[in-house]
């Protein structure tokens, strides 16, 4: 549960919370660039024990979802808080570039958050996870489904890429449903993964 709440506070702050604050200066920039690599931490922490609670196909499902968010989150954390590191020395027509490249983070995020989501929306139909937790994912799936539009959104618009719709709407949503999902996890109780420990044979053993 800790791993859970700790990204949905870092996630949030980093991503919601900093840039309304202090907007494109250096030292929130690098500030920003810290929390998000704390919150890569406490996610990968989370997917671990979520992954220990889920087997076959969907278990390797989210492990792709988990490992193509936390890239995600490490070359948005260098393309934004790069700059930050020798300020003013960054050409306009450079940082403009490099601004464009992280504003298609989040759009792209959302297509790991969906190889997330669904495993959690099986297991939970399953039983092996609250069934709540299943209707947050459906939830989430869905909206982030929606936000994919936001890839190809003019700019300026509600659905330019890393406008609103994926700061205000997504970004929101994206730390309560991982925050929740610490939650879940936390109170669900595990199951053996290993069936060959289950498996007792009755055959007679051969003179």
């Amino acid at each position: 549960m800790i791993a859970g709440v700790a990204f949905a506070v870092l996630y949030a702050t980093a991503v919601l919370i900093l840039p309304a604050a202090g907007g494109g200066d250096p030292s929130v920039l690098r500030a920003r660039a810290l929390l998000l690599v704390f919150a890569a931490l406490a996610l990968g922490w989370l997917a671990a024990v979520v992954r220990d609670r889920l087997t076959g196909p969907p278990a390797h499902l989210f492990t792709i979802g988990a490992t193509l968010l936390l890239a995600q989150l490490c070359v948005a954390t260098w393309l934004s808080a790069g700059p930050a590191i020798r300020p003013g020395q960054v050409t306009e027509g450079t940082a403009a570039t490099l601004a464009d490249l992280a504003s298609l983070w989040l759009p792209t995020a959302t297509i790991g958050h969906i190889l997330v989501a669904v495993p959690i929306l099986l297991a939970a139909n399953d039983d092996h996870l609250p069934r709540w937790i299943g209707t947050a994912a459906a939830v989430f799936i869905v909206e982030q489904l929606i936000e994919t539009i936001t890839i190809i959104g003019p700019p300026g618009s509600f659905i330019s890429p890393g406008g609103p719709m994926n700061v205000y709407l997504g970004a929101s949503l994206t730390a309560a449903f991982f925050g929740a999902l610490g939650v879940a996890v936390s109170r669900s109780r595990p199951e053996p993964t290993d069936i060959r420990d289950e498996v007792v044979s009755d055959e007679p053993v051969g003179e």
